[in-house]
């Protein structure tokens, strides 16, 4: 894995984004329910729990899309 990042997906929550080496090159995908679809979480608490839960100690949090927007 190269990167793990959470990105908003207002109003729903957030989203996380893996990305990781291949032998075709770099790939992105989001985390997924078992049931498929992208994995929402309500709270960037909720994200770091999940990710502890999975063994990884480290992700970034992109809020470049949402610069500038004035707070809820």
């Amino acid at each position: 894995m190269r990167e793990v990042e959470a990105m908003p997906d207002l109003p729903a929550g957030w989203i996380v984004w893996i990305t990781y080496a291949t032998r075709q090159g770099e790939q992105r995908e989001a985390l997924e329910r078992q049931r498929g679809g992208a994995r929402v979480f309500a709270t960037l608490d909720a994200v770091a729990r999940c990710l502890a839960g999975l063994g990884l100690a480290r992700f970034q949090v992109n809020i470049a899309d949402r610069a500038g927007e004035p707070s809820p």
